[in-house]
């Protein structure tokens, strides 16, 4: 019997997965029965806590991230505004330095210290060579004003270039520690991702096992495969309802995302008929009848818009992800997606964790738009492109609703 503390500790190996005919064996007896009983329990278990862990671990992690990057932009702010002050200061202790010369050339002009001399002599005219002196005097005055706050100004700008540059010299190691926080939690995510697609293979395929067992039903392997299919379809449209429910709950003036096709994809409403809607239960534009245009060699985000630009009014919602057929809106985004590259899981949740989550701030085109249970392509320009619900088409929204996050497949 395997541990389930062992299984939550450590990604569960293919290896420990029973098989069909370990099901049939454990029939032999009763306590063979109840040991494969425990042990597929506590697999179900123990993939449901890695995903747990995975996902708080994960949490951790970009919280951390998001710590050090506003650090990191916080004290590049400041290093800014201190270079920006101590080059104010620069100028101003400049300006002040001129503006000293330029008197002290004017005393020069004037005579200077000749004034009193020349009082003596000139009798006849000491009333002027008086207003001058007074006014040398004043004149001496202003300049050694200037050039003291010229030093005063000088030394400031000195002060604030030593603050400028211990504060930039900060921001290398407060770059490589946000560098390090992303680094991590992007490894983080992808063991979330990791964990969602270990559970999503094998919960169903378990579930039935275990169903087998403690009904003792005698099912054929044919009824066993197709026990575990409908196992995995009743799964996904639970989930469904579940999001169903809880966007009734949250309804917002604003449309918001509604459910969805039994693969896991969850349709959202946005921008209402006119986008691509007859506002009934039938689509009403034509399928597709021309042949989809390649994706260029290289990738980049316009060519990812561009590229499923092609799809908008022609494929219709379903549980598919091919042109041909339908597109759910996972189905969508894992058909376009991979056509640069990029291969994407079923299941809304399964592949947003296969990306990295990003701010608002940075999103750009190509990036892909998650909400509960619903996921599209961000056209960059604050829209995206989705397959929305039953009776529409893929659709290019040119606005976002309700609550979102963006994440980018690297």
């Amino acid at each position: 019997m395997l541990a389930v503390g062992a299984i939550s500790s450590s990604p569960v190996s293919a290896d420990n997965y029973p098989s069909w005919n370990d099901v049939v064996a454990a029939r032999s007896s009763e306590a063979a029965k109840e040991a494969e009983i425990s042990r597929i329990t506590g697999l179900i278990d123990g993939l449901q806590t890695q995903v747990g862990q995975a996902q708080a671990a994960a949490e951790a992690r970009w919280q951390e991230n998001q710590t050090a990057q506003t650090a990191y932009n916080t004290a590049s702010v400041k290093a800014d505004q201190l270079e920006s002050k101590a080059t104010a200061a620069k100028t101003k202790a400049a300006e002040s330095r001129s503006q000293a010369a330029i008197l002290a050339a004017q005393f020069a002009r004037s005579g200077g210290n000749d004034l009193s001399s020349r009082l003596f002599v000139e009798g006849d005219k000491a009333s002027d060579l008086l207003y001058q002196l007074g006014t040398m005097s004043k004149l001496s005055e202003s300049t050694t004003g200037i050039y003291q706050q010229a030093q005063i100004d000088q030394n400031t700008a000195d002060s604030l270039s030593e603050q400028a540059d211990v504060a930039r010299n900060a921001l290398g190691a407060l770059a490589s520690t946000a560098q390090s926080a992303l680094d991590e939690a992007v490894t983080a995510q992808q063991t979330v991702g990791a964990a969602l697609i270990e559970q999503q293979s094998h919960e169903a395929e378990l579930s039935v096992q275990l169903q087998a067992l403690t009904t003792n039903l005698d099912l054929t392997e044919d009824q066993y495969k197709a026990g575990v299919q409908a196992a995995a379809q009743a799964k996904q449209a639970a989930d469904e309802a579940a999001r169903a429910a809880a966007d009734a709950e949250a309804a917002a003036p604003a449309p918001a995302p509604s459910s969805g096709g039994s693969d896991g994809s969850a349709g959202g409403s946005a921008g209402g008929p006119s986008e691509g809607s007859s506002g009934g239960g039938e689509p009403s534009a034509p399928a597709p009848s021309a042949p989809v245009v390649n994706p260029p060699q290289s990738y980049n985000g316009d060519a990812v818009v561009a590229y499923a630009e092609q799809f908008v009014g022609v494929v219709p919602y379903g549980w598919g992800a091919d042109p041909s057929d339908s597109f759910g809106c996972d189905g969508l985004t894992q058909y376009v997606y991979k056509q640069f590259g990029i291969d994407l899981p079923r299941y809304v949740p399964t592949q947003a964790a296969q990306g990295v989550r990003i701010s608002s701030s940075d999103a750009r085109a190509g990036d892909a738009v998650v909400w509960s249970g619903h996921i599209g392509i961000y056209d960059g320009q604050g829209g995206v492109i989705h397959s929305p619900d039953w009776g529409r088409y893929v659709t290019h929204a040119h606005s976002l609703w309700g609550s979102y996050y963006f994440v980018r497949f690297l």
